[in-house]
């Protein structure tokens, strides 16, 4: 009963996506009637004609249509306005003037002083992806990658920039905070009175190994020195590790 009262209305429907136009105007090339052509007075049981043609309806309701689009614009307008004020009045935002490609430096927190944070800015990094608030950059000397909010990056250099030898030098002078891949070999020094170690690093080639102090290691890798020391089995090396191991904090 309800279905074909249900098609009619879907059929005889202006739609937007139609250009405003009904189904059975566009598919069938027929008139579209109105509902709104007359009324029917219940209290005299008569039709009445509306004086308004449908067309001026049309007109009518196309101008509210427009003026309410025209009043959610002007809200939207002003919500994103405030939003950027907002952002303007948080601490230390500010909008990012790299892309993908460029080279940037990033802001790294050495310690805490009498309650205040030290900052020093290193780099170039080269930014290789963005996200909605955060950038991924990557080292230029060992190549590994993090997230950084882009608050805690500034634009360096675009991304023609030339990476020369004297770059990289730099870029490994900054204290980089490197991870212990292996340690290698030993060796006694006698001018120093103390052992020596091999260390290997994660992301850096062979050539770069590096002898590093006994007394560093065991106060920064314990666990992976004396692994080493049971590993190797030398007689000098473990005395070494029993008399360093007495005199270091517990």
């Amino acid at each position: 009963m309800f279905v074909p009262l249900l098609r009619a209305s879907i059929n005889h429907t202006p739609l937007p996506s139609l250009g405003n136009k009904a189904p059975v105007e566009l598919f069938c090339a027929l008139p579209l009637p109105s509902p709104l052509d007359f009324c029917v007075d219940l209290e005299q049981k008569e039709i009445l004609e509306l004086t308004d043609p449908p067309e001026l309806i049309a007109q009518k309701l196309s101008s509210l249509r427009d003026s309410v689009y025209a009043m959610h614009r002007a809200a939207d307008a002003e919500r994103d306005r405030q939003t950027q004020r907002n952002k303007k009045g948080q601490r230390g935002a500010r909008k990012a003037n790299f892309s993908v490609g460029d080279y940037v430096l990033r802001s790294r927190v050495d310690q805490k002083h009498q309650d205040k944070l030290l900052v020093t800015w290193i780099g170039p990094y080269q930014v290789v992806s963005a996200d909605t608030h955060s950038f991924v950059v990557k080292h230029l000397v060992t190549g590994a990658e993090m997230d950084v909010h882009a608050s805690r990056l500034k634009y360096y250099a675009d991304k023609y920039f030339e990476v020369t030898e004297e770059v990289r030098e730099h870029i490994a002078s900054q204290g980089i905070v490197l991870a212990v891949s292996e340690l290698k070999e030993h060796r006694w020094c006698p001018r120093k009175n103390h052992y020596e170690i091999l260390v290997a690093w994660k992301g850096l080639e062979p050539i770069e190994d590096s002898w590093e102090t006994f007394r560093s290691l065991l106060k920064d890798i314990p666990v992976l020195l004396r692994a080493y020391v049971a590993r190797v089995a030398d007689t000098g090396l473990s005395k070494h590790m029993e008399r360093a191991s007495r005199f270091a904090p517990s």
